[in-house]
């Protein structure tokens, strides 16, 4: 009799196992396949239960219809996000003009910025040999003459401009054009996808009762209650999450302007565009494999190319403490708002990235997060709970 009781066990345990397993795979081919696919009705459903409170008040207190209300309450969220998306979107284009003038500046100073990189290459290079001194020099005279001869030949900066494109190698351009073409394919589809989107949400708000009482028809009342639990602990995991990265953005955001001020106060920095390059860069920051590095590593370099040690130094000194700041707050900011280990934190937001792109890295913490918080409440059992 035991002997039978301990096998029932063993056998219920590898049930649950596989059980849990095939949901696993469920969900890794829901992500790898069809997210995309159903984004815009899941989006949709996810703006419906957002404005139900206030949908609710507009029905109950101002007396208003439930499909009017629907259709006032929908625009105003996304004319919201539109306002949003068009104020970073005006930030960011001033920002790029202001970029755009400086390189301009550039171009028009590439000679003396080149016969200055040719004078410093020559005092870095006198420690060598005299004989292989002067070979490299001769060299290096060959190359910068040949990039100046356009100038020289012409009498303007187009010529430098010219000789320089001409020793580029344009098939390493064939990638970046292939995939802005691929983009630019895609931008009807997109389209598609945002009004199908927005209609959805409207018919979403409007029928968000009916659809919530048809879903729990088909569930036993304990299921019922899982959802109802998985929803609360979704939508309070969503602001929590949103709460940490924006201040992960605003940490970076002073970490860079204090770092500018004080590269501006050393004469390393003049200024300019201080505040937009902070902005702009906290926000690449949360793009991943990018991060402050795609910004302040180049400006590094080109700094120290340029001779100006103290800018080019202060930047790379800069983002290395931006960065293990970033590493050491990121997962116990996340981990002491979601209620997660930080390495577990960690591990899904690795994962996530890995397997689904910038999606999975958002989707797979809040997914852990919903599990444990099931599991801590007794709703689903998938390892004992600490007493």
């Amino acid at each position: 009799m035991q002997l039978r009781t301990k096998t029932q066990a063993h056998l219920e345990r590898l049930i649950d196992t596989a059980y849990f397993l095939l949901i696993i795979a469920a969900f890794y081919l829901f992500m790898k396949y069809a997210f995309w696919l159903v984004f815009p009705f899941l989006f949709s459903f996810f703006v419906a239960t957002l404005l139900q409170k206030p949908m609710n008040f507009a029905l109950q207190k101002i007396r208003l219809k439930k499909s009017f209300s629907a259709v006032v309450l929908v625009l105003a969220f996304y004319l919201i996000i539109l306002l949003v998306i068009a104020l970073i979107g005006v930030r960011i284009w001033s920002s790029a003009q202001g970029f755009m003038s400086f390189l301009t500046a550039q171009i028009k100073n590439l000679p003396k910025l080149i016969e200055g990189m040719q004078g410093r290459i020559h005092a870095l290079v006198a420690w060598l040999p005299d004989s292989i001194e002067v070979r490299f020099n001769q060299w290096l005279d060959g190359l910068v003459g040949g990039v100046l001869a356009g100038e020289n030949a012409k009498g303007d900066q187009v010529g430098t401009l010219s000789s320089l494109l001409s020793r580029v190698n344009l098939e390493w351009f064939k990638a970046p054009v292939s995939g802005l073409a691929t983009a630019a394919g895609k931008i009807p589809s997109v389209a598609i996808a945002v009004v199908i989107t927005v209609i959805s949400s409207f018919f979403a708000t409007g029928s968000y009762d009916a659809a919530s009482k048809f879903i729990k028809r088909q569930l036993a009342p304990a299921r019922q209650n899982a959802l109802s639990a998985a929803k609360h602990i979704l939508f309070s995991s969503l602001g929590k999450l949103l709460r940490s990265y924006l201040i992960i953005i605003g940490v970076t955001f002073v970490e860079l302007v204090l770092g500018l001020l004080l590269l501006k106060l050393l004469n390393g920095f003049d200024g300019k565009y201080l505040l937009s390059i902070a902005l702009a860069t906290s926000f690449v920051d949360l793009l991943p494999v990018l991060g402050t590095g795609s910004v302040m590593i180049p400006w590094a370099i080109y700094n120290l190319i340029m001779g100006n040690m103290v800018m080019g130094v202060g930047l790379i000194v800069m983002w290395v403490v931006m960065l293990v700041v970033r590493q050491i707050i990121e997962p116990k900011l996340i981990a002491s708002n979601l209620g997660l280990p930080p390495v577990a934190t960690l591990a899904g937001m690795y994962i996530g990235l890995q397997l689904f792109g910038f999606i999975g890295m958002l989707i797979v913490p809040l997914l852990l997060i919903l599990l444990k918080a099931l599991n801590d409440e007794g709703v689903v059992k998938l390892w004992k709970r600490s007493t």
